[in-house]
């Protein structure tokens, strides 16, 4: 029993040691979508894609290590896109759709930049046209038709027995 209290004792001891201001902070956005395959009712809206074209600024405090932009600059030679610098963008994506009410961002682009005022902060510039959602409806065989080109399997599809929606690798 002594032994328990003293291994509770030396974790409370190196836990309070090692105390250290840890901020996490996460939003999400297009990104996070369901990955799972099943059968169900096939749901369309309209997207309404509005007219002027926005632009948004938002400030991402980021102290980089030098493993991390390892990392970075190794994701870019290899072709892809870095979990960090996805983040940023997911982050500067949700915050952009929050600040105009928007549902989607048509066609966003992304700049990624350091602050010319303040030390640590990168600048993340969402621009694109906001859109949102309207008419939800059941889709019809013709809505079916129009989806078909975008999803895995080719399969016949029809609206008596549901739809099997599969999700498209990138």
């Amino acid at each position: 029993m002594k032994k328990i209290q003293l291994a509770l004792a030396a974790m409370i001891a190196v836990l309070f040691a090692s105390c250290g201001t840890y901020t996490y902070q996460e939003s999400t956005a297009r990104y996070v979508e369901p990955s799972r395959a099943g059968f169900i009712t096939p749901v369309v809206a309209d997207m309404e894609v509005q007219p002027q074209k926005i632009s948004n600024e938002v400030e991402i405090f980021v102290k980089l290590k030098k493993r991390e932009i390892n990392q970075i600059m190794a994701a870019e030679i290899r072709g892809i896109e870095s979990p960090l610098v996805l983040s940023w963008k997911k982050y500067a994506l949700a915050q952009t759709l929050k600040k105009f009410k928007a549902d989607d961002i048509v066609s966003p682009n992304y700049e990624i930049a350091p602050s010319r005022m303040k030390k640590d902060v990168l600048v993340v510039t969402v621009t694109g046209h906001p859109a949102v959602y309207k008419n939800y409806r059941t889709a019809t065989q013709a809505d079916v038709e129009l989806m078909k080109p975008f999803i895995e399997q080719k399969s016949d599809m029809n609206l008596k027995g549901g739809l099997l929606l599969q999700r498209i690798g990138r």
